[in-house]
């Protein structure tokens, strides 16, 4: 009977041993784990959207007068110089009031000299007397009048040169012809569109960026340019204008405001509207500590890492920096070389045993 109290002391005193060992781990393996080292490395902050080519300098080119379409020199796609006569309308109106105007200055102008012969000839017979003034001043009064006649005939001329012109449809600036609405034989009126041009010169991508950003993005900024047309390959280009103000989408509540930039350093050759991915890197740096964002995981809005001390998983606080696509900047907590546990996510309970697989 005298056994009894020995057997429950040393029944309690495995209970406890059985309940310490489960508690520390000592009944499971400990768990393998893979680890990273701090290292240094460069940063950079990009931010991902889609452009557009585009090109402000677009021109409709309409008839300047009524009429019928007698030419058309240009195609769909084709480029022309600035100047160049794309479509002529008939002319022969235009042509038929030119020779009329310039018949009617000649016979202005030979009316005119009439008159001013006619004026110094009584100038030279007032002057001995052998005529009265009133009549001097009747035929200076002639002269000027046909002098007068003579100016607006010669203005007259002018408006059928202007007239003549117009028959004409000249390209304002080198472009290629994204637009084309008329054929030969069509009548038209003045104001029809025929033609739209898009210059040749200043191409751009424009992008929409989220409002959010706009502390982050400068001009000057570099840009990396794709486009799925042209797979594998990438061009840089920067910001070289920042929309002024925020353009609001209802339908999509989004604010963004516009972007843009030139087609780049020996850029494909892109079509208006196509479309571009862009990577404007609005932040690096060079040469800091970094890790992977699978090593940290957040708690009690604190970024922590998992260390190994004495082969049990350990948890430290650490401040970060700048984040890229993969890695954030270690900033303070850690140093170069330390090893921290991969948690891609997981949690790993403090205190829980584990090995180290050491990873590169």
């Amino acid at each position: 009977m005298a056994m009894k109290p020995v057997r429950i002391i040393f029944g309690l005193l495995g209970g406890v041993i059985l309940l310490s060992a489960a508690y520390l781990g000592l009944g499971e393996p400990p768990r393998e784990v893979e680890t990273i080292a701090v290292e240094r490395g460069d940063l950079e902050l990009v931010i991902r959207v889609t452009g557009e080519v585009i090109n402000d300098r677009q021109v409709a080119l309409t008839a300047l007068v009524d009429g019928q379409v007698k030419r058309v020199e240009t195609a769909l796609g084709a480029r022309v110089r600035a100047g160049e006569v794309v479509a002529a309308m008939d002319n022969r109106a235009a042509e038929a009031n030119r020779q009329r105007a310039k018949a009617y200055l000649q016979q202005q102008d030979v009316h005119r000299r009439e008159e001013l012969m006619r004026y110094r000839r009584l100038q030279k017979l007032a002057a001995k007397g052998a005529v009265s003034t009133e009549k001097l001043e009747e035929a200076k009064l002639n002269w000027e009048a046909a002098s007068a006649a003579w100016e607006v005939a010669k203005a007259d001329l002018s408006l059928t040169d202007v007239a003549r012109e117009w028959q004409q449809v000249r390209a304002p600036f080198d472009a290629v012809v994204i637009g084309k609405s008329t054929e030969v034989g069509q009548w038209v009126e003045a104001g029809t569109k025929l033609f739209t041009l898009v210059s040749l010169a200043r191409w751009e991508i424009e992008a929409h960026v989220d409002a959010v950003d706009s502390g982050r993005v400068k001009t000057g900024q570099a840009v990396v340019v794709r486009c799925d047309a042209f797979p594998g390959r990438e061009w840089r280009s920067s910001v070289s204008w920042i929309g002024p103000s925020v353009e609001r989408e209802k339908d999509k509540r989004l604010n963004t405001f516009r972007v843009r930039l030139g087609l780049g350093e020996a850029p494909p050759p892109l079509l208006l509207g196509q479309q571009v991915d862009l990577e404007i890197a609005v932040a690096r740096r060079d040469g800091v500590l970094r890790l992977p964002f699978a090593a940290l995981q957040e708690r009690d809005e604190q970024i922590e890492v998992a260390l190994i001390e004495a082969g049990r998983v350990h948890y430290q606080a650490i401040e970060t920096g700048l984040e890229g696509d993969t890695h954030v900047e270690v900033k303070q907590g850690l140093e170069e070389g330390v090893r921290v546990v991969r948690l891609d996510g997981e949690s790993l309970d403090p205190g829980l045993r584990v090995n180290a697989r050491i990873e590169p």
